[in-house]
């Protein structure tokens, strides 16, 4: 399965049978889609979020917790997927710096701790990590450089320890969907014309589609079907 055929390709589930998925933030939006999607597919599928069970993955011991809880009881973990992030809308010099960090924690710094805690587990799997970015990874834009800019950090450490874990059988891939209906873009963005968006359900489909392909390093663009 080539890149370019996720979007067009029917899933076979398969591949998926029995596997084991830990999502970073799967309590709403595409993490909630990616996991009843591949619970449909007879995947064991583990949520930690900070509302579902107090895990922040800002918090290296907190990312660490939740896997060791997971491998604990399964005895492996096949795929983790991090969809946690922050995105506030506003100019920089009216942003409290507090909000500041915490989105710089959470979107950048979560993504370094999930993978350093992850590797060991998908080393011994050969297993999947796939992280978010964003459309605006490709050009900052004005009301949320701090999301924009973490968003194409991602990107370029996605890129770098693909080519570092290739040797241990890990495939580390980045999913760029356009703009898509979830709640933390309807709280920034208000209400928008539904043929404007993407559905979560879309994402959440070529997300899983992914796991089931072999290449590593790539951003994976997700776009509405009449584009």
């Amino acid at each position: 399965l080539r890149k370019s055929e996720l979007n067009d390709t029917p899933l076979n589930g398969n591949i998926l049978n029995g596997k084991v998925a830990v999502i970073f933030g799967g309590s709403y939006g595409i993490g909630e889609n990616i996991s009843l999607l591949l619970s449909e597919k007879d995947v064991e599928v583990h949520c930690f979020s900070r509302s579902l069970n107090n895990i922040d993955v800002s918090k290296k011991e907190d990312v660490e917790k939740a896997l060791k809880s997971v491998f604990e009881k399964s005895k492996r973990i096949d795929y983790v997927i991090t969809t946690a992030g922050l995105l506030n809308k506003e100019p920089l010099m009216s942003c409290d710096y507090e909000t500041i960090k915490n989105a710089i924690n959470t979107n950048f710094l979560g993504t370094v701790n999930v993978a350093i805690s992850s590797f060991e587990y998908l080393k011994e799997s050969k297993g999947k990590l796939i992280f978010f970015t964003s459309s605006s990874y490709t050009r900052g834009r004005a009301f949320y450089s701090i999301y924009s800019s973490t968003k194409a950090a991602i990107v370029n450490f996605v890129q770098a320890i693909a080519q570092e874990w290739e040797p241990f059988g890990i495939a580390v891939n980045c999913i760029n969907p356009e703009r898509t209906k979830t709640p933390m873009r309807i709280r920034n963005f208000g209400v928008e014309p539904e043929e404007s968006l993407l559905t979560a359900e879309k994402v959440a489909s070529v997300t899983v589609q992914s796991l089931t392909s072999e290449f590593t390093g790539q951003v994976i663009d997700v776009k509405r079907d009449n584009e």
